[in-house]
């Protein structure tokens, strides 16, 4: 899908390589029109409080703009490494999402692809939404959307990501790691405690089954004796302990 021109982009880096950079990797992959470009704040501060962008990539060395303008839909940090500490300062900032160095087709291909997620999988819209958003409209479903998933912060070996709670099928304890398993097929895994983990998803959908094994409800088609069935190839024993209130809930 390509983005119509009305999708407008502001620039803040006073970086001029990094600019460029940028600017290289968005004319190749998308049609989007890039609006204003600043090198300070008071600039970066001046445009957006009288024009509604719909992607501000921001350097993080100015990251404190965002507390004195009227914010994008969508603010993409710009960095050369995300640390888990400021990843979390700069979410509850307004940030959606990070931009890594060197820039990559690849990494802008998935950025973009979770923004047309939002007015996809919360809007119920087709193509036509990249033409013409409602400011208001465009808010609430970003701000369902970081409701409805979470942001997970990479590292050296692991590529940043967002995991979008409805595409997980379950996630499992495998030794000192998580794995997720989603709904396409794919999986990914994340260094941690499964207890703690679990906690980061909605309570209301994902239970745990035993010791191991933390399934989403919305997900499961049936439960036998103790096995639950999530789909003809994936089954897990539940244990004890678990089997009343799965049951209670496959039952509702």
């Amino acid at each position: 899908m390509t983005l119509n021109k009305d999708f407008k982009v502001v620039i803040l880096s006073n970086d001029e390589n990094k600019t460029n950079s940028l600017k290289s990797v968005l004319s190749k992959y998308y049609s989007m029109n890039i609006s204003f470009e600043c090198h300070c704040a008071a600039e970066a501060i001046e445009y957006l409080n009288h024009h509604r962008p719909m992607i501000f990539f921001l350097d993080e060395e100015f990251a404190e703009v965002l507390h004195d303008v009227r914010k994008p839909p969508f603010t993409v940090g710009i960095c050369d490494t995300v640390h888990t500490k400021r990843v979390k300062q700069y979410l509850k900032m307004g940030f959606f999402d990070f931009f890594h160095t060197p820039f990559t087709e690849r990494e802008l291909n998935s950025i973009m692809g979770k923004i047309l997620n939002i007015y996809v999988a919360y809007n119920k819209m087709d193509h036509r939404i990249v033409r013409r958003v409602e400011e208001e409209n465009v808010q609430y479903i970003v701000n369902e959307f970081n409701v409805k998933s979470m942001f997970i912060a990479g590292s050296r070996k692991e590529e940043a990501v967002r995991i979008i709670f409805d595409h997980v099928l379950f996630m499992k304890k495998m030794g000192d790691q998580i794995s997720v398993h989603f709904e396409d097929g794919s999986s990914r895994s994340f260094r941690g405690n499964l207890k703690m983990f679990h906690k980061k998803f909605p309570n209301s959908k994902f239970k745990k089954v035993n010791k191991s094994v933390v399934v989403n409800m919305d997900k499961v088609v049936g439960m036998n004796k103790n096995r639950i069935k999530i789909n003809e190839e994936t089954h897990f024993e539940v244990s004890r302990s678990f089997k009343k209130p799965i049951k209670e809930i496959i039952n509702q």
